[in-house]
């Protein structure tokens, strides 16, 4: 049968117009205001020497050595709920003190050491000409996992942060990613940038994305405290440009042992190291679960760890399926989006895929069902040993579906 031949590539080619919406797509927004109003937070030639006093954005000191911001009253590492929350709406960020104890800091710390030298000895390290990054934390110890459900025993603040995070983010958030920031001495700075512009060009009112950095060591102006633009978050262009004129950044400071949390909208960067030193950071970022995760957890979290997590844990790491995300084979388009629902529970999936037993729908006929039973099927045996909404309800709707069909 021939194609009709508007339907055809030539034709189709020579009829577009383009995308209705190309402008907006292609607008290169919010990156491309900033550079254009703000010429000095042009991101440094990474082959090159960086300038100092020129006025570039990563030439700076920390909030209260700036002439900009030293009369301004800027966060400062607090226990106050009331004073975490207002700091992070004004400011775009807050700052928790004493959010992991001493010994829960050197934990972190030493954990995070021992692995990245580990992976820089056997040559499988992620690394830039400025920092190593060392991804998949879930993985590689213990106190990552206690991190990620935020227990006590391992982060202090836990239940402060839960508080928080649920206010900031919404509730019912998943782990975007959680690595460790390894900044190399003399490294050069990261450009400015928002890590929610991974919806970018699009805006929001709130933000979609928050991070939590632990601060593992003492961080200020000279070991390269994150750069930040304080209330940058709230900072918008006039015309349909994102950003206009802004202030000058600063480094952050902080003592060993806070937690910083950062609106996805602030705009920040990691700062040049000009110590002699690493610089340790974790950072952990929770999103809204419409936003496809960085670290692809369903695949990545080693299958021990799958086998010992708690229904809380493995809904942040995005195991609990709903009818708008992460079916396998259609299962869990009846889950509820709360945790511990057994009918988006794909770690079921996961496992039998673990074990080599999986065994996928594929192609059926009717006339070819003899001696075929659903259990046969993984997708089959975990519907009926676990969706609790399938049942004498379920199949009597197929039932009655196919005896219509029939009639």
């Amino acid at each position: 049968m021939a194609i009709p031949e508007e339907f055809t590539q030539v034709a189709v080619e020579a009829a577009s117009q383009g995308s209705s919406y190309k402008e907006f797509h292609k607008s290169g927004e919010p990156y491309r205001s900033l550079i254009d109003a703000n010429p000095w937070l042009r991101p440094p030639d990474a082959d090159k020497p960086l300038e100092w006093d020129a006025g570039w954005y990563y030439d700076t000191t920390i909030g209260r050595l700036h002439p900009d911001w030293q009369d301004v009253d800027l966060p400062r590492p607090t226990k106050t709920l009331a004073q975490l929350q207002n700091d992070f709406v004004h400011w775009g960020y807050c700052l928790i003190e004493d959010g992991v104890s001493a010994k829960q800091c050197e934990r972190l710390r030493s954990r995070v050491e021992k692995q990245a030298q580990a992976e820089r000895e056997l040559g499988i390290a992620h690394v830039s000409p400025a920092q190593q990054h060392l991804w998949a934390l879930v993985n590689k110890g213990e106190v990552f996992e206690q991190c990620m459900e935020h227990d006590p025993s391992a982060v202090q603040a836990g239940p402060l942060l839960e508080c928080l995070l649920d206010g900031f983010v919404g509730q019912g958030w998943d782990h975007l990613s959680f690595i460790s920031n390894i900044s190399f001495p003399g490294c050069h700075p990261q450009g400015m940038h928002q890590d929610q512009a991974l919806i970018a060009p699009y805006t929001t009112e709130v933000p979609v994305l928050v991070n939590q950095v632990y601060i593992l060591q003492d961080v200020d102006q000279t070991n390269g405290g994150t750069l930040v633009i304080p209330g940058s978050h709230k900072v918008m262009g006039e015309n349909g440009k994102n950003f206009g004129p802004l202030p000058k950044p600063i480094n952050l400071e902080a003592p060993a042992g806070t937690i910083m949390l950062m609106d996805g909208r602030l705009l920040h960067g990691g700062a040049a190291n000009r110590s002699k030193q690493l610089r340790y950071i974790l950072t952990n970022s929770v999103v809204r679960p419409f936003i496809r995760q960085q670290e692809c957890f369903h695949l990545t979290i080693r299958p021990d760890i799958l086998a010992r997590a708690s229904d809380k844990f493995l809904f942040r790491c995005g195991f609990q399926a709903n009818a708008g995300r992460s079916l396998v084979e259609g299962y869990g388009y009846a889950g509820s989006s709360r945790v511990g629902d057994p009918n988006g529970a794909i770690e079921n999936s996961r496992k039998a895929m673990d074990k080599g037993t999986y065994q996928w729908v594929g192609e059926l006929d009717p006339e070819d069902l003899d001696g075929v039973d659903a259990r046969q099927f993984t997708l089959g045996r975990i519907q009926q040993d676990c969706e609790t909404r399938r049942g004498k309800r379920m199949d009597a709707l197929i039932a009655q579906m196919n005896l219509r069909l029939k009639g």
